[in-house]
């Protein structure tokens, strides 16, 4: 296990050798955002503003979304820096402009069911969801770059 763990550890700075910073940048971002909304879901669901099956539910939602919106931003090697680098897509705009749209529609969308509180958490939820979903896209988008460039090995 201890051995494993080191493993992984090299691995985690040899990937982070090899990540351009904006892009390094943004993970920790979805990282720590996503960490602070979820920990607020809980205290959501602790208080009794929203069932936890309905939180989970909308965690579920958002981490398909996010899953998809993975496509926002087109992640490869480039060759003279050595680096993985990201940049937007033209069908990522189209995608990040329908989920500002969505977002902005949410209570009309989501206002015939839910209301007050539970509306919020729901959404916070929904968000949470959201950024997990695009942070483990571009991890394994990542991941896989890094092992067909053959800075890490497989595990």
């Amino acid at each position: 296990m201890k051995q494993r763990l080191s493993r992984l550890n090299d691995q985690r700075k040899t990937a982070k050798k090899h990540l351009e910073g904006r892009l390094s940048r943004r993970l920790m971002v979805f990282f720590i955002i996503t960490s602070v909304l979820s920990i607020i879901v809980f205290y959501d669901i602790f208080e009794g503003y929203i069932s936890t099956l309905l939180a989970c539910g909308g965690f579920a939602l958002g981490v398909v979304i996010g899953l998809l919106a993975g496509r926002m931003f087109v992640i490869f090697w480039h060759p003279e820096t050595g680096k993985v680098v990201s940049r937007l897509d033209k069908i990522g705009v189209v995608i990040l402009v329908l989920y500002i749209l969505l977002e902005a529609g949410r209570k009309w969308v989501f206002g015939h069911w839910l209301h007050g509180a539970e509306l919020n958490a729901f959404g916070l939820s929904i968000l949470t969801g959201l950024l997990l979903g695009r942070l483990l896209s571009m991890a394994m988008k990542i991941k896989k770059i890094l092992v067909a460039e053959n800075k890490i090995l497989v595990s």
